[in-house]
């Protein structure tokens, strides 16, 4: 067997075994991290807006997810 075929076995066989599970735990990790990010961005942007503010960002977010939904537009409250 050649050196070349020999490295050829030894990728293919690397390839089939130990890359697909090693591939997926750091997929798993990721999407982990991702969520840990996300809980953390979320955190933030709470404690960053003000108490006044925050039933208005929630009508206008309502709003636009009801636009993207294909809703009607959604009258907004006025500002007493």
């Amino acid at each position: 067997m050649s050196l070349k075929n020999s490295l050829q076995e030894r990728f293919r066989r690397f390839s089939e075994e130990a890359l697909p599970g090693a591939l997926g735990d750091v997929g798993e990790k990721i999407e982990h991290f991702r969520k840990r990010l996300d809980h953390l961005n979320c955190s933030l942007a709470e404690r960053a807006l003000p108490e006044d503010r925050k039933p208005r960002v929630r009508e206008l977010s309502l709003s636009r997810k009801a636009e993207r939904a294909g809703q009607k537009v959604v009258k907004l409250r006025e500002k007493i």
